[in-house]
């Protein structure tokens, strides 16, 4: 079995056999919505979402350690319908966007999660100038044709970031410290 194994690692090295490849993505950012949620003096969630990203993901659901993922977010665009609140959120207290502009995550590794349809995505979130790993489950929510026939693939998932983490200390507690984070991503195949 361990000569099979080497034999096939030789030809597809040199190229005789193709190596399996994760179908490559680009992210529709008209299709993809990234939601937090941080509670208010222990009263209510506050929600927010961003609007603009920019990404790219490859994977092949039965070899999901071929996968990788990468999103860049506009931290300006972030949404909360409160203008005023927007503004203190966009400035030096919470995300500081003129200083740190860009929200990126960039998969380090994925594996198969629970069944057949979920990955295990870990991976560097960078967010007001730290680096911190995080750990999400994304979940195949379909597959098919787009509505100009383009193949397309989405996901779903949730994880937590502790914001003080990230250097974002204003107001915790008041102003909840843990942020859940929903995402929802669609990918055309290039």
């Amino acid at each position: 079995m361990t000569l099979i194994r080497l034999t096939l690692a030789a030809l597809i090295s040199i190229g005789v056999l193709p190596s399996v490849q994760a179908d490559e993505y680009q992210l529709d950012d008209q299709h993809t919505s990234i939601v937090f949620a941080a509670n208010h003096f222990g009263l209510s969630n506050t929600y927010g979402m961003f609007g603009k990203y920019a990404g790219k993901f490859s994977v092949d659901m039965s070899k999901p350690e071929a996968a990788a993922f990468e999103i860049v977010i506009d931290a300006a665009s972030l949404d909360t319908k409160s203008e005023k609140r927007d503004e203190h959120l966009r400035g030096p207290d919470f995300f500081d966007v003129k200083q740190f502009p860009k929200i990126t995550f960039v998969s380090t590794s994925v594996a198969m999660g629970k069944d057949e349809k979920s990955l295990k995505v870990t991976g560097d979130l960078t967010l007001h100038g730290e680096t911190k790993e995080v750990v999400m489950t994304l979940t195949k929510t379909g597959e098919g044709k787009g509505p100009y026939g383009d193949e397309r693939i989405g996901f779903a998932g949730r994880f937590v970031v502790k914001r003080s983490e990230f250097g974002m200390t204003t107001m915790v507690p008041q102003i909840g410290d843990d942020v859940n984070v929903l995402i929802s991503i669609e990918g055309i195949k290039q």
